[in-house]
Parts: C-alpha cells; structure tokens; sequence
C-alpha cells in the first residue's frame, strides 16, 4: 500500500507540473473520456431500444432511435477527433517542455554539483527512459485512461444491479430461480471478482518479470547510446578510425551492444506476449460466463432480447475496463518509478549558498581580488589541489600565472571565478566574501577564455555577443582585436555565418580561428577583469606571442590574468605568480623572478632555448628558399 500511495504521490506531482504548462489539457482529456463514455453507454441503450422496437413492429420509433445513434455517433464522434487532435499539439508540448526543465534546472545547480558523474547519470537516465518508454505525455494518458476504466466499470456494475433486480416472469425451475434476484446477484459477484482477481494475478505475475527486465537492460542502454552518439556519429572520431584502423573493433562493439539490447527486446515482447495472451484468457471466460448469465436472465423473461445486447455489452465494457485500468496502473507505475530520479533531480540543492549583496558597478574599474589562506580539494578526492594560497590581484594590472602542467593554475581560476568553493580560507572582492555577492553580479565582473572553451553551432554573431545585446560596431571591433576581423568578412555570411555543420549550411573552423572567437567573445563582454587560461594553446609559437602582444594593448585599463605553462605572456605583465603543486612558490616582475634563479628561471630558460631553436629552423628554412628561388 505505501508503494502504491508513494507511486500516485509521485504521479499526482508531475500531473500538476503538466498542469502548470498548459491549463487547458487535463480537462479537454476529461471531456473527451466522458464524451467516448457516453458514446458507449448510450450507444448500448439506443442499440437496446432499436432491437427491442424492430422486434414490436414500432419501425417509426426504431428510425427515430437509429437516427438519434447515428447522429450522437456522429456528433460525439467528431468531437471526440477533434479533442485527440489537440492532444497531439500539446503532448508535444509537454514532452519537450520535459526536456526544457532538466536544463533549466542544470543551469541552475552550481558548476561544481553538475560535474559530479552521478548526476549526469540521472539527466541521461531521465531523458533515455523519457523516450524509450513514453514520458508525461503518456503519464497523463495513463491516468485519464484509468479515470475512464474506473467509471466505466462503475457504469457496467450500475447496469448489472439492475440486471439483477429484474424478475423472471416464471420463477418456477431450475433457470427460473436461478433468475431471481438474489441467485443472480450472488452470481455475478462471483464472476466480476473472479474477474478482477484473475486479471491483477496476471497483472503482478508479468510486473515482476518486466521490471526485472528493465532493470538489467540500463547499463547495455548507457553502452549503446555512447557508441551511436558520441562515436560513431562523431565526425572528428572518423580521423582517428581510419589511421588506427578500428572499424572492424568499433563495430564489433557496436554489434555486440546491439545484439544485447536485441535480447532485451525479444524478451520483453516475449513477456508481453504472455501477459497478452493470460488477460484473453480471463477475458475469455469471463466474457463466457457473463453472457450465459444475461442469456439465462432473458429466456426466462427477465429482460428483453434488446436489453440482452446492453447488458452483455456493459459486461464486455466491464472486462475490458478491469483490464485497462490494471494494465494503465502497471504503465503509469512504470513511468512514475523512473520519473522518480527525474523529480530527485529537480529537488537537487546547490551545495554553496547563492549570496545577496549587488555587486558594486564602478566606471573606474578599481576592484581588488584576494585569495586568503585558501585551500582546495575536488569533490571525492582527499588530495589538495591548492594548499594555503595567499595573495591579492592587483587592480588594472597584468597578471601572469605560470606553473608545470598540474601545479593547480586553472582549479586557481575556477575558484576565482566562483566555480568551485574553497575547501578551506576564503575569497575576498574589495573585502568582502564573495560567497556573500549575487552569483550572477559576480561572474559578470570576468571574461573568461578557458583552454576547454566551447564555441556552438550558433551563427558567428551569436557566439560573440554570447546572449547579450547584438552591437554590429562592438562586434567587428572585438572580431578585429582578437585578429579574426578578415576570417569573418570571408564567410558566406559574415557574422550571420554559422559555425560548423551540425545544422544549416554551416562552416567548419580550425582550432586556431576557433580561439579567436572565443578572444573576441571575451573582449566583447567588455568585462573589467580578462582572464586568459591557456587560450593560445592551439597555436604555434609565433602567433602565440602575436595574440599576447595585441592582447596586451586590448587589456589596457582592465585587470589581466594570463595563465600558462608557456612563458610568452610573462613578457608583457607586470607580475608573475608561479605555481608548483599547489602552492605559490614564487612571484615578482619577469626581471626579479629570473635574478632569483628558481622555478620561473628555470621554466624560462628551458623555453628559451625552443624559441631559439625555432627561430633558427625559420631562418634556415627561408634560406633554403631564397637559394632555391635564384
């Protein structure tokens, strides 16, 4: 009983969300279940009537009732059609508005919450089960279905109460007293229970078998759908394919995987089959029963040969309406146990507090940063990433912060930029905790290019003003600080270009035009704090130091941050934090930190030589050319 209480709780919760989209489609469902049950019901009475009228010569009266059926069929009929129609608008609606939901509610969760994996396990068991096994779309067809089965059978149980009531006109015999009243009523009590109990055994026999199968079935699910999706339709894995030759592997795979969820399948049809074939069974024999009963009740005069056909059919509606409402039941209960993880999802809390206090707007940009004691771990780990970091940012300079792969540069950034929350110590804005600010006044201080930057398959514009105001002149003006300004004009379509071809007739982009845009989105957020985490990685040293350099001019009047494993930015700041596992082990101007002959000396003089050597490799290349040329 709790699990069916929890089950309609859960049920019950996502009708109303449905609810809250659109107001109109719980009760149109309502209005067209009654008008169907109307169209039964009293399409059994004007059929009875109509029989028993043609059987007493009354042929004015049988037109009249054949009209009045073929025009209540009609009528009913249409509206019914019409209601359906609508319906398939708004399960639309409702089937994407699911989707919408989950993201929205991902936007919503702190960015350290979202990257843990069990949480990304529930958004794609929500989606992959949504269309696997119908949604709440189906959920509300569930329910009004089973609303429907209910007063159905309340309908038919009317019916054969009355049925029950009628007298046979010669009590006398065997039939005659079977006929009475009480016989009859005890009989048919008897069936309808043996009915409903046949049915839910059969219910719960097979409920338990499919959910078996559903549960086995979620991990060749997770396996298939990452080898369709994220490889075989992933066009840059087909470079990698082909020079390793692994077709024939991720085929086999991909077979392999296929072939499992195949025995999913025929097992699941094979379960349903027998569930099919147990419920005509007990419809059978129940159908069997019921009409011998109605038959006895009308040889011995009790009703009329048109009543015979309205009771056995209010009989047939009885069975059929136990079945569905079962059958509805176990799919609404389905749907309602997987949504569950959909719905824990939704009620997910932030781990951090959102904070309150407005962000102070300054034209003169004087903000001051500060990272105090601070200490860092990720999330299931017990190693600190930073250990005790102390230092502040100084305001409207240029910052580098240098460090091996590893030393803990970026998880410095993210801190910064409030995406994950100290472990330990604290982050301070002009003095104050920045836990305390509005998440979203804070961010808004920092145009940020990370190394893993993501650019979409968006018109070129759009990546650009990345959902604020459309400017034209801003637009081209960061497109030409972030050197892009010619790559853009040669596009099709300029900036209502779109960039790659997932959709439209899009242009694909290499790795370096694509970190230009990402400058030029940075730039165009006119943010007062410019962070640069790794964004020249895809480019060869020489453009590398050419994007610094006009970064450098483009930074003028905002605070800079630089943050590299490569030393070209250390040139143009004025302040350089090293970083060594997770510590600040050195920081001063580029002049100081080489004097004091420590890890920036040595980083620096490692690289030097590699700009040295690819310096020379030019030289002897162009050479090569000038001699090859005379």
């Amino acid at each position: 009983m709790r699990d069916i209480i929890s089950i309609h709780k859960t049920g019950f919760r996502l009708l109303k969300m449905i609810h809250s989209v659109d107001s109109i489609i719980i009760p149109l469902h309502l209005l067209e279940l009654c008008m169907s049950l109307v169209q039964v019901y009293g399409g059994l009475f004007l059929t009875a009537a109509l029989i028993d009228a043609l059987l007493l010569g009354s042929f004015e009266q049988a037109a009249g009732l054949a009209l009045g059926l073929l025009g209540m069929t009609l009528v009913l009929g249409l509206c019914s059609g019409l209601a359906r129609r609508r319906f398939q608008g708004l399960r639309t609606k409702i089937w994407l508005v699911f989707y919408v939901w989950l993201r929205r509610k991902s936007f919503s969760l702190d960015y350290e919450t979202m990257e843990k994996p069990e949480v990304s396990e529930k958004i794609i068991f929500s989606e992959r089960t949504s269309d696997m096994y119908g949604g709440l779309g189906v959920l509300l067809y569930h329910y009004c279905d089973m609303i429907r089965s209910v007063l159905s059978i309340l309908l038919s149980v009317s019916l054969v109460i009355y049925l029950c009531l009628a007298r046979p006109e010669s009590p006398e015999g065997l039939l005659g007293r079977l006929a009475g009243p009480v016989p009859t009523a005890l009989l048919f009590v008897g069936v309808l229970a043996g009915m409903g109990w046949s049915s839910w055994k059969v219910f719960k026999k097979y409920a338990v078998k499919q959910q078996e199968i559903f549960q086995s079935h979620t991990g060749v699910e997770n396996k298939l759908s990452y080898l369709m999706n994220q490889v075989l339709a992933n066009v840059k894995v087909g470079k990698i394919v082909r020079l390793y030759g692994m077709q024939d592997m991720l085929l086999h795979n991909t077979k392999e995987e296929m072939e499992k969820s195949h025995s999913y399948f025929e097992r699941m049809c094979l379960v349903g089959r027998q569930e099919s074939s147990a419920n005509r069974a007990v419809s059978s024999i129940f159908t069997i029963v019921s009409y011998l009963l109605v038959a006895m009740k009308a040889v011995t005069g009790a009703v009329t040969i048109g009543a015979f056909t309205q009771y056995a059919g209010a009989l047939n509606q009885f069975g059929t309406s136990v079945s569905s409402l079962i059958g509805d039941h176990g799919g609404m209960r389905k749907i309602c146990t997987y949504m569950q993880e959909f719905l824990a999802f939704l009620d997910m809390e932030t781990l951090h507090e959102k904070g309150s206090i407005p962000v102070e707007k300054r034209n003169d940009g004087e903000y001051e940063l500060a990272f105090e004691n601070v200490s860092f771990r990720y999330p299931g780990s017990r190693e600190m990433v930073l250990k005790s970091v102390n230092c502040r940012i100084r305001v409207k300079g240029k910052m580098a912060v240098v460090g091996k792969n590893g030393a803990g540069k970026t998880t410095f950034i993210k801190l910064l930029c409030r995406l994950y929350e100290p472990t330990e110590g604290r982050i301070t804005l002009n003095g104050i905790d920045i836990r305390k600010y509005d998440e979203e006044e804070y961010r808004s201080l920092f145009g940020v290019v990370f190394q893993d930057f993501k650019l979409f398959a968006f018109p070129v514009w759009e990546n650009i003003t990345a959902g604020y105001e459309r400017q034209e002149d801003r637009i081209w003006e960061a497109l030409r600080q972030a050197d892009a300004e010619e790559m853009v004009k040669k596009m099709p379509e300029q900036l209502d270009t779109w960039l790659y071809k997932n959709m439209k007739n899009g242009v694909d982009i290499s790795g370096g035009e694509a970190q230009k845009l990402a400058l030029a989105r940075a730039l165009y957020k006119d943010a007062p704090v410019v962070i640069l985490d790794e964004p020249t990685a895809a480019l060869d040293p020489k453009a590398e130091a050419q994007i610094y350099a006009r970064f450098n001019r483009m930074v003028e009047g905002r605070t800079s941050i630089f943050i590299s494993h490569r030393m070209s930015s250390c040139r143009f700041c004025d302040d350089i934090i090293v970083f060594d596992q997770g510590e600040i082990v050195e920081r001063g101007s580029h002049e100081e930190l080489l004097a004091a002959r420590g890890n920036y000396a040595e980083m620096w003089n490692a690289q030097a030589k590699y700009y040295e050597s690819q310096e020379s490799l030019r030289e002897i290349n162009n050479n090569q050319n000038k001699s090859t040329e005379k």
